[in-house]
Parts: structure tokens; C-alpha cells; sequence
């Protein structure tokens, strides 16, 4: 049983992470294909993001090859950590873990000094603090499964974080601090409970941000590797 739940929420993960890119894609006029096993872009992704996902641990090699074929540089994000590029040129650029986490309890109002971002000229200022011009473009302000959350001290951004719901759960994804601080996961949660209540949310972290995830209540659920040519 337990297995099964976390094969489950395995999935949860990589569709949430799915849907984010069909989103952020479309905003963004990149056509995009998909099967049963494999989701790819037509033309150049936006900024940090993979041109192929796979979509099924059994995904061939070949498979993914064949879509990669029009680009020469690219990136793919393997879902599962079971397809092997490395004989194909590319380089593991990460390996991060799948998080997944139960509903927090409900909260009244977001964490002291968090909010919602709803200015353009902030949103620009926020990508610049994050290293991510270019992605989070205007219309995302509008978007209706898209919440920008910004944490302010003295009205200066000192970090942020994105909500995007995806059916049952909602993806918490992008989290950043300034300064070198470290991003405050568990403000974010609390967010989370305030504006998509009784939601589970799911993401990935590697690194050394995983360990603040585990202790803001996520636990992993099975491997992404990010592959680089």
C-alpha cells in the first residue's frame, strides 16, 4: 500500500510538472506535442526549461532522440530517472527528488510580510532577484492557475515562489531568496493553505534546498534527472 501511495503521488508530481509546462509553453506561443510516453516543443523552450519530458518510466531512448533531433542544444527533463542519454552525448546537468505533501491546515492570512504579486514592474523585479527574465512574462498575472507569491521586507522583494494549480494538487515550484539567505519553505506552505485550502502540493528540490523541504512536511517520492546537450 504504502508503495502504491507513492508510486501515486510519483505521478502527481510529473503531471503537475506537465501541466506547468503545457501553461507556461502556451503563454508563450511554442507549439508542443505529445504521446503516451513523451512531451516535446516544436522550437526553442523559454529560459530553464526542458525541450522533451517524459511522461512513462518506459520511455525509450530512440523516442526521446527522435524528438530532440531539431535542436542542437537542449535540455530533457527525465521524469523517472530511467532513460540513460549520456552514450546519446548528452550530460546529467541534476538529479533532484519528486516532493509530495498532505493539505497543511487551513490558515486565516498569509505569512507576515508575503504576497501576491500583481504589478508588472514587480513581476520584472522579481525575475531579475530569481534569474528569470524572460519566463514569467505579464500575462502570467492574469493567468488564472498562476499565483506569484513575493515576500517583502520594508517593501524591498526578498523572495518569492509560484503556486500553479494542476487538478487535484497544486505544484509549489521557483522558490528563491535574496541574498544568500535561504528560501523559507514553510512560509510558503502556509500560503499555500491560504489560497488553495485543503489542496496537497507537490514539486522537486535537489541539493541542499531538500532538506528544508522534508522539514516543511514534504517527503520524496521517486527521481527526476535533468539531461543537457
Amino acid at each position: 500500500m504504502v508503495a502504491g501511495k507513492t508510486a501515486a503521488e510519483h505521478e502527481a508530481g510529473v503531471r503537475a510538472s506537465l501541466a506547468w509546462y503545457e501553461d507556461v509553453f502556451a503563454v508563450h506561443g511554442i507549439s508542443t506535442r505529445s504521446d503516451d510516453a513523451l512531451w516535446w516543443a516544436l522550437s526553442d523552450p523559454p529560459p530553464w526549461h526542458s525541450a522533451a519530458k517524459t511522461v512513462r518510466r518506459d520511455v525509450t531512448v530512440d523516442r526521446v532522440l527522435r524528438a530532440m533531433e531539431p535542436f542542437e542544444h537542449c535540455s530533457v527533463a527525465d521524469s523517472y530517472g530511467t532513460v540513460d542519454l549520456a552514450p546519446a552525448g548528452f550530460q546529467q546537468l541534476f538529479e533532484a527528488d519528486w516532493l509530495h505533501r498532505e493539505a497543511a491546515s487551513p490558515q486565516a492570512s498569509l505569512p507576515k510580510g508575503w504576497g501576491v504579486v500583481s504589478d508588472p514592474d514587480e513581476l520584472g523585479r522579481w525575475n531579475e532577484l530569481h534569474d528569470y527574465t524572460g519566463v514569467l512574462l505579464p500575462a502570467f498575472l492574469e493567468h488564472p492557475r498562476f499565483t506569484i507569491l513575493a515576500q517583502r521586507e520594508s517593501e524591498e522583494l526578498v523572495g518569492g515562489a509560484v503556486l500553479h494549480e494542476a487538478g487535484a494538487t497544486v505544484e509549489l515550484s521557483n522558490a528563491w531568496a535574496a541574498g544568500g539567505q535561504q528560501e523559507d519553505v514553510a512560509a510558503m506552505v502556509a500560503c499555500a493553505a491560504v489560497l488553495h485550502p485543503g489542496r496537497a502540493l507537490v514539486g522537486y528540490a535537489h541539493g541542499d534546498e531538500l532538506g528544508r523541504w522534508i522539514a516543511a512536511g514534504f517527503h520524496t517520492t521517486g527521481p527526476q534527472v535533468v539531461w543537457v546537450r
